[in-house]
């Protein structure tokens, strides 16, 4: 039996576990329709939770990530606000798409921000 605690669920991100199961239904090539049909949930609740919009129970996000086919330790991995790689994967995307000559501004923002406390 899982035990809800509430002070958990806040450490979360639950946008990234939408967007990584969001990629994941559509490179399945599955419909919204077709998942949210399948674990008995209505189409605006599963675009809520690839929205990050809503904190499913652990039991339906158990049911999606094994229709779309993607595993929970995928689902999961750095997904904790208090992990030391969170939103590593955001950033590199982010600073990739940079300009050459946008780079080293955003370097050096990123080290002005790390010295933060």
């Amino acid at each position: 039996m899982l035990v809800n605690y509430p002070w958990v669920i806040y450490m979360l991100d639950y946008r990234i576990i939408g967007e990584r199961l969001k990629k994941k239904r559509k490179s399945s090539g599955l419909t919204q329709e077709e998942v949210a049909e399948l674990v008995d949930i209505t189409v605006v609740y599963l675009s809520k939770i690839e929205n990050g919009h809503v904190r499913p129970t652990l039991d339906l996000l158990c049911q999606v990530s094994e229709i779309v086919g993607i595993d929970l330790v995928d689902l999961f991995s750095n997904v904790s606000t208090n992990s030391a790689a969170y939103q590593n994967e955001k950033v590199v995307r982010m600073f990739n798409a940079c300009s050459p000559a946008v780079k080293p501004i955003a370097l050096d923002l990123l080290a002005k921000l790390s010295e933060l406390e």
